[in-house]
């Protein structure tokens, strides 16, 4: 079984980190001995090029801390829609527009204090951007700090696979594609939209 299709099977690296820059809450699976089904949670991953591993912070009592040297899976969903006949004259079936990344990964937990702090800084600075006055853990005092730390354990992920599934119409025929970003630009669905022009622009 061919599955995913081939058409929309990403592997290009350089898509798949764009999309989980832009769209870094994660889905997280990791084994639960106690079922056949996986745990799951919800974190905002950020990948951290200096180290070249996905960090986050999560509670305490976070189930995925029992987890610590063994394989995650982690999916990103960026921006989809639904893909109505309407969008094209007709001249498609029903279907769905999406873009989602998955990660698999070993996971780590940080220990180091100073490494701790300088995860906790690289998640503020980086989320905190674009507001006029970013919140900074400089400016709490050292007790608010550790008391913080005490409720929270921090978390790398060292990336060892990473594929993408972009279903952006790429197997339609050029003018269908054009038909449907230009009815997904009527509708307001600009960022599906404008994935399928970039995504098709470089096909």
């Amino acid at each position: 079984m061919n599955y995913p299709p081939k058409p929309f099977t990403e592997v290009n690296e350089t898509d798949l980190y764009h999309l989980m820059a832009q769209y870094p809450l994660a889905t997280i699976l990791s084994a639960d001995p106690n079922t056949a089904l996986n745990n799951t949670c919800q974190i905002p991953m950020l990948f951290d090029e200096t180290c070249s591993h996905f960090i986050c912070h999560v509670t305490a009592n976070n189930p995925l801390t029992l987890q610590i040297s063994k394989s995650v899976k982690l999916l990103f969903n960026g921006p989809n829609a639904y893909l109505s006949p309407n969008h094209c004259n007709n001249e498609t079936l029903p279907s769905w527009l999406y873009a989602t990344v998955e990660v698999e990964g070993i996971l780590e937990l940080i220990t180091e204090p100073q490494a701790q702090l300088a995860a906790m800084n690289t998640l503020t600075d980086h989320f905190e951007r674009g507001f006029d006055t970013p919140w900074q853990v400089a400016d709490l005092d050292d007790q608010l700090v550790n008391a913080m730390f005490k409720h929270i354990r921090f978390l790398r992920i060292k990336p060892l696979q990473c594929t993408g599934v972009f279903k952006l119409s790429q197997n339609k025929p050029s003018h269908i594609r054009q038909q449907v970003i230009k009815s997904l630009m009527t509708e307001g669905q600009d960022s599906v939209a404008e994935l399928m022009r970039t995504h098709s622009k470089q096909r």
